[in-house]
């Protein structure tokens, strides 16, 4: 049996064939639909935050909800004027709309007090910052200790990642503990080949730590949200690298932004 492929080619002198738009159309959205069919809602690729001031900027990225995939192809800015609460950047889902021409995907992105996120409601990172003080991220972070700290850190725990049958933690947060478990004498084989995938691997299913935690940690009961995933394996860290401590945080704040 023969399976074609078609490309379609735009050369001068050549007319504008409708059905060379329409590959062009149809290719996008069903790459995406068949490269993660499986995977649950979440974010698949971006969303980088960076601070600036009083500014807070949201890098270009990719989101799985339900179906449908919602790709924010520029930096976003929200500017926040209160101080001294928690902060969760949301990205929410407001709603579709059709005209004869095009289908519009609406999405709304914010800075709010911290809260469950409900229906259509993904968590970008959340972060409490203190007057004058400087909001530091990803590239700020020393090693998997300084991902929660009281003040002035980015704190991405409960950023859900799509993956394989649902959500999982941020590849970023993963990649931090494999280093450092990686160059640990305490660590076992066990620790070595799962941070050895935390490292190699572009996202780890909450199946697979959830596997490794209570390999680990017998007779625990095993981790089933983000913050309880980020617990057990802070625990596991303590033991296997330096020591050190899980640090806390408290309260929000607020802006927004509108992206259509």
């Amino acid at each position: 049996m023969e399976i074609k492929q078609f490309y379609p080619l735009f050369e001068e002198g050549r007319i504008l064939k409708k059905d060379a738009l329409d590959i062009i159309r149809d290719y996008a959205p069903d790459f995406f639909a068949l490269l993660f069919r499986t995977y649950g809602d979440g974010i698949v690729a971006g969303f980088q935050i960076r601070g600036q001031g009083r500014e807070i900027w949201v890098g270009p990225g990719i989101l799985k909800c339900g179906a449908s995939f919602f790709c924010m192809q520029e930096e976003a800015r929200l500017e926040y004027t209160l101080q001294g609460q928690m902060a969760q950047i949301l990205l929410r889902k407001l709603g579709d709309s059709a005209t004869p021409d095009f289908r519009t995907q609406r999405y709304g992105l914010s800075l709010e007090p911290v809260k469950m996120p409900g229906a259509g409601e993904y968590e970008l990172g959340r972060f409490l910052l203190e007057q004058g003080a400087r909001l530091r991220t990803y590239a700020d972070y020393k090693d998997f200790n300084d991902l929660v700290t009281g003040f002035n850190t980015l704190n991405p725990v409960h950023v859900r990642f799509a993956c394989e049958g649902g959500s999982t933690l941020s590849p970023f947060i993963l990649r931090l503990y494999g280093k450092g478990v990686l160059h640990s004498p305490q660590s076992e084989p066990l620790d070595l080949s799962f941070a050895a995938l935390c490292l190699n691997s572009p996202v780890i299913s909450s199946e697979l730590i959830r596997n490794y935690v209570s390999a680990r940690e017998r007779g625990m009961d095993s981790p089933q949200s983000n913050l309880q995933m980020y617990q057990s394996l802070a625990r596991l860290y303590t033991r296997l690298v330096s020591g050190g401590e899980i640090r806390q945080r408290t309260k929000g704040m607020i802006g927004k932004t509108i992206i259509d």
